[in-house]
């Protein structure tokens, strides 16, 4: 039996129109039927993929902030390294140098002192050739009385 025509209306058809007429118009009918369920599948499928597609984007799209916030985590962690990086590198820049001011500072003062111990000498020096030259200044002097002294007796 066709889905709302009972057998009854369907007997009174065979009457009055015959069996092929009948069979044509139960025919047709069930094939409307068909094709507006089938429409109605056809609809239901296309709003099932619809709504995959919208649960597939939706996840994708959660996936991708979900790589980003991963990302620029990510990002700040390295900033936050080379920052501590600079740092350290800057630390140690002072330190070196610092390092290098001290070594400086004690090579000049080694310098310096290297420098008053040889001024030292040095007059220490004079003062000797100075004591040595009034040495040979007084035995010139007597040479010279020597001198006069043996020129003299001649």
């Amino acid at each position: 039996m066709v889905e709302g025509i009972a057998a009854t209306e369907i007997a009174k058809l065979v009457i009055d129109l015959g069996v092929t007429a009948t069979l044509l118009i139960l025919f047709v009918m069930h094939f409307l039927r068909k094709d507006k369920d089938s429409d109605k599948k056809v609809t239901a499928a296309y709003e099932d993929c619809r709504r995959q597609i919208e649960a597939t984007y939706r996840d994708a799209q959660e996936k991708i902030e979900a790589a980003n916030r991963t990302i620029r985590e990510r990002e700040d962690m390295l900033i936050a390294q080379n920052a501590q990086r600079e740092e350290l590198l800057r630390q140690e820049a002072q330190r070196r140098e610092e390092l290098l001011r001290k070594e400086s500072e004690k090579r000049e003062s080694i310098l310096m002192l290297n420098m008053d111990r040889i001024s030292e000498r040095m007059e220490n020096m004079t003062k000797s050739l100075d004591v040595i030259k009034n040495g040979f200044a007084g035995v010139d002097r007597r040479l010279d009385k020597i001198e006069k002294k043996v020129g003299e007796n001649r």
